[in-house]
C-alpha cells in the first residue's frame, strides 16, 4: 500500500470524528461529547450524526482532488465507504 493511501485513510477516519467534537463544543449545551454520543445511542439517531459529521470527508476530497493528491484522496473515500457500512450496519441492527 502507499503511504499517501493510508495516510488519506487515516485523515479520513479521524476528521469526522473530530467534527463531531468541535460540533459538541461549540454548538450544544452539553459540553461533553461522550455524554451526547451515548444520548445519540439513547435516541437511536447515532447513523445520523454519523452521517452528519462524515460530509467533511466531502470538503477534504475535493481539496485532495483539486491538489492532485488522488492516493490520499481514495483513502478519504475507503474512509468514508468504511463509514457508509457502518451507518447500513448501525440502521438495520
Amino acid at each position: 500500500m502507499n503511504k499517501s493511501l493510508i495516510k488519506g485513510t487515516v485523515v479520513g477516519i479521524i476528521a469526522p470524528i473530530a467534527a463531531f467534537v468541535v460540533y459538541v463544543a461549540f454548538f450544544t449545551k452539553e459540553s461533553d461529547p461522550i455524554g451526547v454520543y451515548y444520548q445519540l445511542i439513547a435516541l437511536g439517531k447515532l447513523s445520523h450524526a454519523i452521517s452528519l459529521s462524515v460530509l467533511i470527508n466531502l470538503l477534504i476530497f475535493f481539496m485532495n482532488i483539486k491538489t492532485y493528491r488522488d492516493n490520499e484522496a481514495r483513502g478519504i473515500l475507503f474512509a468514508t465507504i468504511l463509514y457508509a457500512i457502518t451507518i447500513v450496519i448501525l440502521k438495520f441492527i
